[in-house]
C-alpha cells in the first residue's frame, strides 16, 4: 500500500490546524488516524497458513474458578461469562460499568456515588451500603455499593456468575457475584505500555481525556521467584458545564491506580502470593440536571449553586497459600481492606438555597479463608471441597442534608462453614450438592443532630445456604444442568434517616433461584451456543417506606417479589478472522406483596410493580475481524430495554442503544486503535426522578466519545 501523499498531508494539517473550526480537535484525531492507518504495512490480502486454517476456525475455551476449582467455562453447571483480558482490551472496556452492557442480565445503577452492581433485576433501596451482587478483585471483597465500579487494570481475566452464590461465597451474594482476576506473574518477561487521549463531543465543547498505564512481571529468580507492577492514570475535564458559576469541570476525572504482586514457589506443589493495589479518584459529580422547572438547563448542563467534589481511597492486601497434594489440595486466603469515600454536593441540585449534603463512608474489614478439596488431576468420580471462613470489619458512615446530621458506627463479625460435592455417573451424569452455615453479627450505634442521645442496635443472623444442582452430556459438546440454590443479602443499618433504635436496623433479605440450562459447541467448535431460563423467588425484600416525606424514610423487609427471565449468549466464527458474537437477557422482576403506609396516612399497595432499575432487556451484538497482516477492526452494538427509577413506577427510563466502534494495526510489539463509542451520539437518560417544587431531574449517559491508543508490548 503506497505512503500517504505529502501534500495531502499538508493540506489536512492545515485544515486541523485553523482555531474557528469548531470540531478542530475531532478532526485532528481523524486525521491522525488516517496518517496511521496509510502507513507503510503489509498487504490485507495474505492468506492464512492450510496447516492452520482449521484451528483457526475453532472457538477456544477458558479455565474458570468460579466453583473454587479450575474448570472449562462450558462444564460449569451456572449461567455465567468469563472475559479475558485482551477481549476487554479489544472491546476497549475500561470499567465494570462498561463491562456490564456484554453481559445479559447485568446492569450497573450509578446514583449519586452508589455503584450498584444489579443481577437478573434484583436491586436494592437508595440507602443500602451492602450490594445483593458480590464483587471481588483477587478474592478481596468489595462489599459496599461505592466500590462496585473499579477501574480495570492488568487484568487475566474477569468472571460473572448470574444466580445466588450463597453456598460458596456466603452473604451479599444473592443475585451473584462477579470476580476480577488480575495477571499472575511467571517465568515469562510481560510489559505493556499504553497511551490514550480523546475527546466528548458535546454540542458546546470537545473536552479531552487522557489515560496512560504501564505494566510489567517476570522472574526475579526462575522458577522461584516473580514479581508483577502495574499502575494506570485517567485525567478528564468530563463533559458537563455548571452554568451558574462556568465551571467547566463539574464531571471531572482524576484516577489513579496501582498494584503489586510477589509470587513465590518455594517447591514443586506450592504457590505462595502476596498481592498489594491502591487507588485514589477526585471526581466531580456534576451530571445531575433539571430536564423541566425554573432550573431547566440544556444537554450537559446544570445549574448547582454548592459544592460538588467525590473523592475514594482504597487500598488491599492478599496472601495467597497454595498446595497441591496427591491426596488433596489446600489454599489459604488472607485478606484486609481499607476503603473511604467522601461526597459533597449541592443538596437539591440546582439554584435553590438549601445549601449541601455531605456522605462520609469507611469500611475496613480483615477476612480469612481456608479450604481443602479433592486433587484437580484426580481421576475419581467424586469432587469435593469443604472450607471455613471469617471476618470481621468496622464501618462509618455519615449523612448530612436539610439541617439533619446523622453518624453511623458499627462493627460487624462474621463466621461460615461450607462444603460441596459433586458425584459423577456413566462420565456423563453429575449429581452436585452443596451446604453452607452463615453467621454474622453486627453492633451500631447512631447520633443524630434531632435527638438528644444516641441509640443502638444490634444484629445477628444465622442462615443455611444450600444448592443443589444436576448436570448431564447429552453428547460431548452439549451439557445441560438444573440447579436450585439460595442466596441471601445481609442486614444493615439505616445510616440516613432512622430516628430511633427500632427504625435503625431491618433484617437479610433473601432468595431462591430455580434455574435449567444448557451450554453447547456446534460446527466442529466453530460456534458457542448457551442458553437458561430462572426463576427466582424473594422473600423479605428490603424496601424503603416514606415516614414524613423525602426526608425520613424507614427500611423495612415489608415485601415479596419475584425475578424470571431468560438468557442467550453465541458465539460464532465465521471465516479465518472473522468472529461474530452476540448476547440477549429477558428478566421481569416485580413485586408481588407490599403494602405501605404513605406520609399522608394513605396506604399504597406496589402490587404487580417493577423492581426499580431492573432492565426488561439487555443485548449486545458484535462483529469482530483480525487480519494475518495486523489490521483489525470491531463494532459493537449494545442496549438496554425501558425500566422504572423508582418502586411505584411512575419514573420511567426509556431503553437505549449506542454502537461502538475501533479499528487499527497490530505490529509485531506496538498496536494503534482509533475508536469511537456513542458512535451515532445517542441521546438518553440513566436515571431520573421528581425532585424539589415537583420539577424532574436527570442523569445522562455520556455522549460521543472518540480517542486514539497507543500500545506497546513485550
Amino acid at each position: 500500500m503506497a505512503e500517504f501523499p505529502n501534500h495531502l498531508y499538508q493540506a489536512s494539517l492545515e485544515r486541523v490546524m485553523s482555531k474557528n473550526n469548531k470540531f478542530r480537535n475531532l478532526k485532528k484525531m481523524l486525521f491522525l488516524a488516517c496518517g496511521l492507518l496509510f502507513l507503510p504495512q503489509q498487504s490485507l490480502a495474505q492468506a492464512p497458513d492450510e496447516g492452520t486454517a482449521k484451528d483457526s476456525l475453532e472457538l477456544t475455551t477458558m479455565t474458570v474458578t468460579a466453583q473454587k476449582r479450575e474448570q472449562n467455562v462450558q462444564s460449569v453447571p451456572a449461567s455465567m461469562d468469563v472475559f479475558s483480558g485482551m477481549e476487554l482490551e479489544e472491546a476497549g472496556i475500561v470499567d465494570l460499568k462498561e463491562l456490564s452492557f456484554f453481559s445479559p442480565n447485568l446492569y450497573v445503577k450509578q446514583q449519586t456515588n452508589q455503584n450498584m452492581l444489579i443481577i437478573r433485576g434484583i436491586s436494592s433501596h437508595n440507602v443500602v451500603l451492602n450490594t445483593p451482587a458480590g464483587l471481588f478483585v483477587d478474592d478481596i471483597n468489595y462489599p459496599m455499593t461505592f466500590m462496585q465500579n473499579p477501574d480495570l487494570l492488568d487484568v487475566e481475566r474477569v468472571e460473572i456468575l448470574r444466580g445466588p452464590q450463597g453456598t460458596l461465597y456466603g452473604r451479599n451474594t444473592e443475585s451473584g457475584a462477579v470476580k476480577i482476576i488480575t495477571r499472575q506473574p511467571g517465568n515469562e518477561l510481560y510489559a505493556k505500555v499504553f497511551g490514550e487521549i480523546g475527546i466528548y463531543d458535546t454540542p458546546d465543547d470537545e473536552p479531552l481525556f487522557y489515560r496512560t498505564g504501564a505494566s510489567l512481571s517476570g522472574p526475579l529468580v526462575k522458577d522461584r521467584l516473580f514479581l508483577g507492577l502495574a499502575a494506570q492514570t485517567e485525567d478528564s475535564e468530563g463533559y458537563t458545564i455548571n452554568d451558574l458559576d462556568g465551571d467547566d469541570e463539574a464531571g471531572k476525572i482524576q484516577h489513579r491506580t496501582a498494584q503489586g504482586k510477589l509470587r513465590w514457589t518455594p517447591g514443586e506443589n506450592w504457590d505462595i502470593q502476596l498481592l498489594a493495589n491502591i487507588f485514589e479518584n477526585d471526581d466531580g459529580y456534576g451530571y445531575l440536571r433539571y430536564i423541566d422547572g425554573p432550573d431547566k438547563s440544556e444537554r450537559y448542563h446544570l445549574r448547582w449553586d454548592g459544592n460538588n467534589s467525590w473523592k475514594d481511597e482504597n487500598n488491599g492486601q492478599a496472601l495467597k497459600v497454595q498446595y497441591r497434594g496427591a491426596s488433596f489440595d489446600v489454599i489459604a486466603i488472607t485478606t484486609r481492606n481499607d476503603f473511604e469515600t467522601n461526597f459533597v454536593n449541592d443538596a437539591e441540585f440546582g439554584s435553590y438555597p438549601f445549601g449541601d449534603q455531605v456522605f462520609m463512608f469507611g469500611n475496613d474489614g480483615v477476612s480469612q479463608e481456608i479450604r481443602f478439596s479433592s486433587p484437580e488431576k484426580s481421576s475419581s468420580p467424586w469432587q469435593w471441597l469443604i472450607g471455613g471462613y471469617a471476618f470481621t470489619d468496622e464501618n462509618e458512615a455519615l449523612a448530612e442534608f436539610y439541617g439533619q446530621s446523622r453518624t453511623t458506627e458499627f462493627d460487624s463479625d462474621g463466621i461460615a462453614v461450607f462444603g460441596q460435592i459433586t458425584r459423577s455417573f456413566f462420565e456423563r451424569l453429575r449429581l452436585t450438592g452443596g451446604l453452607r452455615l452463615d453467621h454474622q453479627s453486627s453492633e451500631g450505634t447512631q447520633y443524630n443532630n434531632q435527638v438528644a442521645d444516641p441509640y443502638s442496635n444490634d444484629l445477628e443472623h444465622t442462615e443455611w445456604l444450600p444448592k443443589v444442582s444436576v448436570d448431564y452430556d447429552l453428547t460431548e459438546t452439549i451439557m445441560t444442568y438444573a440447579s436450585i440454590s439460595k442466596g441471601i443479602l445481609a442486614g444493615g443499618y439505616n445510616y440516613a434517616f432512622a430516628s430511633d433504635s427500632d427504625s435503625l436496623v431491618f433484617d437479610p433479605e433473601k432468595t431462591w433461584n430455580y434455574e435449567i440450562g444448557l451450554k453447547s459447541r456446534w460446527l466442529d467448535n466453530r460456534m458457542i451456543c448457551n442458553m437458561a431460563l430462572y426463576y427466582i423467588d424473594i422473600s423479605d425484600k428490603q424496601v424503603e417506606e416514606y415516614i414524613s416525606g423525602p426526608a425520613v424514610r424507614s427500611i423495612t423487609n415489608a415485601a415479596q417479589a419475584y425475578s424470571r427471565g431468560a438468557e442467550l449468549d453465541i458465539r460464532f466464527r465465521l471465516a479465518p478472522g472473522f468472529t461474530l458474537f452476540g448476547a440477549t437477557g429477558y428478566n421481569e422482576a416485580r413485586i408481588e406483596e407490599w403494602l405501605s403506609y404513605e406520609s399522608d396516612g394513605t396506604r399504597f399497595d406496589y402490587h404487580n410493580k417493577r423492581l426499580p432499575f431492573a432492565p426488561s432487556f439487555t443485548y449486545n451484538v458484535g462483529l469482530n475481524y483480525m487480519h494475518d497482516s495486523g489490521f483489525f477492526l470491531r463494532a459493537d452494538l449494545v442496549g438496554v430495554g425501558d425500566f422504572y427509577s423508582d418502586s411505584k413506577n411512575k419514573e420511567k427510563i426509556h431503553g437505549y442503544k449506542t454502537v461502538n466502534a475501533r479499528i487499527g494495526y497490530q505490529w509485531e510489539s506496538v498496536e494503534a486503535v482509533l475508536y469511537a463509542k456513542n458512535l451515532l451520539d445517542e441521546e438518553y437518560y440513566t436515571n431520573r426522578s421528581v425532585y424539589m417544587a415537583g420539577a424532574s431531574i436527570a442523569e445522562e449517559g455520556a455522549p460521543r466519545t472518540i480517542g486514539m491508543r497507543l500500545t506497546w508490548r513485550y
